[in-house]
Order: structure tokens, then sequence, then C-alpha cells
């Protein structure tokens, strides 16, 4: 039995196989949109752990020199705000330390207390626009 192959008729036409592309462009076209927006999402919560962990990073330095090395340096030589502009690392970065004594109401806290509050804030471009996050605490005389 002999078969010829060109004279099958099966397969698929054209217009058939233009249907089945329309038909999945459409069910693929909100697919990469989500697939967009995930990654912006991605990038934008990386950009604010990075800005998180420097301010962590610059904060507990801070606090590993004590008292008062934080209040000689800052409050002393009126260091406060302290700008760093090129973060080693982190071009895209820049950091704002801020250190002021506190006024202790005596009622709260015992006689001869001092703290100061330190506030560090980290600023980065995230499209197009500047992004802030800000980490606040403070350290007392031991």
């Amino acid at each position: 039995m002999k078969i010829n192959l060109l004279r099958i008729a099966g397969g698929y036409t054209f217009i058939e196989l233009m249907v089945a592309i329309t038909i999945l462009g459409f069910l693929i076209a909100p697919l990469l949109g989500l697939f967009t927006g995930s990654f912006s999402s991605i990038t934008a919560a990386g950009n604010k752990t990075a800005a998180v962990n420097l301010g962590r990073e610059k904060m507990e330095s801070l606090k590993a020199g004590g008292y008062e090395f934080v209040y000689d340096y800052y409050v002393s030589r009126e260091n406060s705000p302290f700008t760093e502009e090129n973060i080693p690392a982190w071009p895209r970065y820049r950091r704002t330390t801020e250190v002021a004594p506190l006024k202790l109401d005596q009622e709260e806290f015992p006689p001869g207390a001092e703290l100061v509050h330190i506030k560090i804030t980290v600023y980065w471009t995230d499209r197009g626009a500047e992004s802030v996050e800000v980490l606040e605490s403070t350290l007392g005389r031991r």
C-alpha cells in the first residue's frame, strides 16, 4: 500500500494558525504586565532594604562608639548634621547623621541622666524620584 503524502489534506490552515496566535497573545499580554510590575516592586524593595541597612550600619557604629564619642564629635564640635555624599560601594545613596542632646524631664529620669537623640536619614533616587528612609534612636551615658 502506497501513501501519497502530497495528497493528504490534514494539518492547519493559515487562518487557524493566526487565530491560535491571537488567542495566545491575549493570554500572554497580561502576564508580561505582571512580570514588569513585579520586577519594579522587587527593585524598589531592594533599594529600600539597602537604605535601611546603610542606616543601621551607621547607627550601630555610633552606638558602639559610646555616648562620649558621639557627644564629643557631633555636639561639642558642631558636626551635626553630617552628610556623607560618597558612601563606599553605594554611589547612589547619601546619608545624613543628626545628633542633638535631649532635654529630660527630671520627674521621669533620674538626676544627672544624659541622652542624645540620633537621627540617620538615607536618601536615594528611585525611578527619577528621591526616596528617604529615616532611623531614630537615643543613646545615654552609662
